[in-house]
């Protein structure tokens, strides 16, 4: 389980620092784009796009660390209003409804970047495959947060 647990971390890890990687990138793109708008009066209209695209990534990926450290809008206020025992069945429940939620993403997700693979990006020539792919790729990421999140809080760990 150990093993399991620690592979877990790792991808909560990578999404992680993927998503810090992403909207570094994003941010230097942005800048580049207002630099060549108003320093050099001809904008590089693809950065503009390519950031968009890397802030989308970016946010999707981060959403396994947030699920792992508990960053998600808790409703500590109604569980709090049970008695313990009540308490870790909420906990279950909420765990198991986002994992279906995470599941129509990865779903739905790969489904909508398999009907865009023919779509182009304008200014890039790229496929729009490549930014709806996010989506499931994100969702799947998320998976291993939410779960170590639900071990935590099943051992008691805060």
């Amino acid at each position: 389980m150990k093993h399991v647990e620690a592979l877990a971390e790792a991808v909560v890890r990578l999404a992680h620092n993927l998503a810090a990687l992403l909207l570094a990138v994003a941010t230097g793109l942005v800048f580049f784009q207002v630099v060549t708008r108003f320093g050099l009066g001809h904008a590089a209209g693809w950065s503009e796009i390519l950031a968009r695209g890397l802030i989308i990534w970016s946010t999707l990926l981060v959403a396994a660390a947030g699920f792992r450290l508990g960053a998600m809008i808790p409703i500590d206020f109604i569980r709090g209003l049970l008695p313990a025992r009540a308490q870790i069945w909420v906990i279950r429940l909420v765990t198991a409804l986002t994992l279906v939620l995470l599941a129509v993403l990865i779903w739905q997700g790969w489904s909508m970047t398999l009907r865009v693979q023919a779509q182009r990006v304008a200014m890039m020539g790229t496929s729009m495959s490549w930014f709806y792919a996010a989506i499931p790729i994100g969702a799947l990421m998320a998976v291993p947060g939410v779960l170590l999140r639900h071990l935590d809080q099943e051992r008691g760990t805060p």
